[in-house]
């Protein structure tokens, strides 16, 4: 997996990995995009060597959300919150 590299807006890049159907991973998605927090989203089906690693850190739950050294899986609304305020902060 790439390591975390800044946007043109000097804002982390922030990773969510999904599965079709997955409501956990719309919320996660709706959450961000309700904060303008910009992110790369990827499907897990179409990436299984990326599931295999995530599967080996632990990482089980759909959605996988990745920033920097920063990963966790299923929807964490309290680590939402934190990766929300931390990129809020760095935008001003």
């Amino acid at each position: 997996m790439e390591n975390s590299r800044e946007t043109n807006q000097g804002q982390e890049m922030i990773q969510v990995w999904t599965t079709p159907n997955c409501v956990q991973c719309r919320q996660t998605k709706k959450l961000l995009d309700k904060h303008n927090i910009s992110y790369d989203s990827f499907d897990l089906t179409q990436h299984p060597e990326e599931l295999e690693n995530f599967k080996a850190l632990g990482l089980v739950a759909a959605p996988i959300v990745v920033s920097g050294d920063t990963r966790w899986s299923g929807f964490r609304f309290e680590k939402l919150k934190r990766l929300i305020e931390r990129v809020e902060r760095e935008k001003s």
